[in-house]
C-alpha cells in the first residue's frame, strides 16, 4: 500500500523545515517596533509556505525566499541596551543577512558571477535607480552596497526615520542631504558627532571628546554653569586621565561650518576652516576662546569629580592657532563636509599631518552608510531588513 496523502503533506513538511535550516538566521537588537515589523514579515511569509503545503504543490528544492528566524530580540533602552564601542572594524565581504546561496529566485544557478548578481540587483530595483552611485573608492561589501543603494533610490518617504540615537533622530531627507553637490544638514553633522561620542563609552578614560554641535550655541547663548554640567556631563563631557583632543563642530552665520580641535599636547586649540573669510575670523576666534573658558570652567566643577586635578590650570588661555594645509575654498558649501573628515571616529588629530584633500563623493557614501549602518543606530537592523526587502522587489 502507498501511504496515505497526509503522509506526502507531513514528509513535505520536514523537506521543508531541513530547507530552512540551510539558511542562517539573524539576530537583531532593537526597538519594540522593529519586532513588530518583523514578525508581521515572518508571519506572513510562514502562512504562504503552509498554503503551498496544504494545496499539495511541489516545494522546489530551494526556495526563492525563506523567512528569517528570529533567534532574539531584545527590547532597546538605555539600562539593556548601551550603546557598542566602536572598537572592530567592518571584516569585508562579512554578510550580515544570510540566506542560503545569496540567490535572487530558486531557478538561479548555483554559482554565479559578480556580474550576473549586480544585473539581478539593478532589474528588482526597477526605476528607483540610485541618485547617488557607489564607488570603489567607499570599500563597501555587499551588504553595505544594497544599503547606501537603498538610501539612495527614489520611491520612499522623506520623512521615514532612518537613524536614532537616545533623544537624536536622521530622516531620509536628512541623510539625501549628503548627495553630492548638496548642502549636508547640519543635524547630519550632530549625529557623526554622537557616533564618534558613542564609540567611547564604554572607555573608562576616553582619550578624545566630540562635543555637539549644540555645545557652541550654548556658549554663545552665555548659559550658566549648571546648565552645561547637567547637559553634557558625563555623557558629551566623560572626565578622563588621558585626554589628548577635544572636537568642537561649530555652525557660523549663513550655514558655514568650522572645526575646533583642542590639542592637550600641543597645548593649544587649532582652528579649521575651508572658508577662512578675513572678516569672519576675528569673531570665530573670540567663539573659540569662549569656548576654551567653559570646558576648563567645567573640568574643574564639582560635577567632573575628582579628576578635575588633572585640568591644566591655563586651559582658557592657551592660544588658537590656525590649521596648517588647508585650502581656502571661498565658498561654504562643502564647509560641511571638511568638518566632517575632521571629526575622525578614532579621535585621531596630528597638527603636523592636516590633510588638504577632501575626497568629497566618497566621504559623504561612507558616513550615510556608518551612520545608518553602524551599530550604534537603535533601528540600523530594521533599516538594513527594510533594504533587503527592497532589493527583493516588495515594500518597505
Amino acid at each position: 500500500m502507498f501511504p496515505s496523502k497526509p503522509w506526502t503533506v507531513a514528509s513535505q513538511q520536514r523537506n521543508l523545515r531541513e530547507e530552512d535550516d540551510a539558511a542562517a538566521a539573524f539576530v537583531l537588537h532593537g526597538h519594540a517596533e522593529n519586532v513588530e515589523a518583523i514578525a508581521d514579515d515572518v508571519s506572513e511569509a510562514t502562512n504562504r509556505r503552509d498554503a503551498t503545503i496544504l494545496r499539495g504543490s511541489a516545494i522546489p528544492s530551494k526556495a526563492p525566499t525563506l523567512p528569517l528566524e528570529i533567534l532574539d530580540v531584545a527590547v532597546d533602552s538605555e539600562e539593556n541596551n548601551p550603546p557598542q564601542p566602536l572598537t572592530a572594524p567592518v571584516l569585508k565581504g562579512r554578510r550580515l543577512f544570510h540566506s542560503p546561496d545569496g540567490r535572487c529566485s530558486g531557478s538561479a544557478p548555483t554559482k554565479r558571477s559578480r556580474a550576473a548578481t549586480a544585473c539581478s540587483t539593478t532589474r528588482n530595483v526597477g526605476k528607483n535607480r540610485p541618485k547617488f552611485k557607489a564607488t570603489h573608492d567607499m570599500d563597501f561589501n555587499r551588504q553595505d552596497t544594497l544599503l547606501f543603494n537603498y538610501l539612495f533610490s527614489d520611491g520612499h518617504s522623506d520623512e521615514e526615520t532612518l537613524v536614532r540615537m537616545l533623544q537624536y533622530r536622521l530622516t531620509r531627507r536628512h541623510i539625501q542631504t549628503l548627495i553630492p553637490g548638496r548642502t549636508i544638514d547640519g543635524r547630519v553633522v550632530e549625529m557623526v558627532a554622537m557616533r564618534n561620542t558613542c564609540s567611547i563609552q564604554h572607555v573608562r578614560h576616553p582619550f578624545f571628546w566630540c562635543l555637539p554641535p549644540a555645545f557652541a550655541e550654548d556658549v554663545t547663548k552665555e548659559l550658566p554653569l549648571e546648565e552645561l554640567t547637567e547637559t553634557y556631563i558625563p555623557f558629551w563631557v566623560k572626565p578622563s586621565r588621558f585626554l589628548n583632543h577635544i572636537f568642537v563642530p561649530i555652525e557660523d552665520i549663513l550655514g558655514h561650518w568650522y572645526c575646533m580641535v583642542i590639542d592637550f599636547v600641543d597645548k593649544a586649540a587649532y582652528h579649521l576652516d575651508s572658508y577662512p573669510d578675513a572678516n569672519m575670523i576675528p569673531g570665530r576666534e573670540q567663539l573659540m576662546k569662549d569656548i576654551l573658558g567653559r570646558i576648563h570652567d567645567l573640568m574643574t566643577s564639582p560635577a567632573y569629580g575628582p579628576l578635575k586635578v588633572n585640568t591644566p590650570s591655563n586651559l582658557r588661555d592657551w592660544p588658537i592657532r590656525r590649521g596648517q594645509g588647508i585650502p581656502n575654498c571661498n565658498t561654504s558649501d562643502s564647509s560641511g563636509a571638511w568638518v566632517i573628515s575632521w571629526l575622525d571616529p578614532e579621535g585621531c588629530f596630528n597638527s603636523l599631518d592636516i590633510s588638504g584633500v577632501l575626497d568629497d563623493s566618497t566621504l559623504r557614501g561612507k558616513t550615510a552608510v556608518s551612520v545608518v549602518g553602524g551599530p550604534f543606530n537603535g533601528i540600523g537592523g530594521l533599516i538594513r531588513l527594510k533594504a533587503q526587502r527592497w532589493q527583493r522587489g516588495g515594500s518597505t
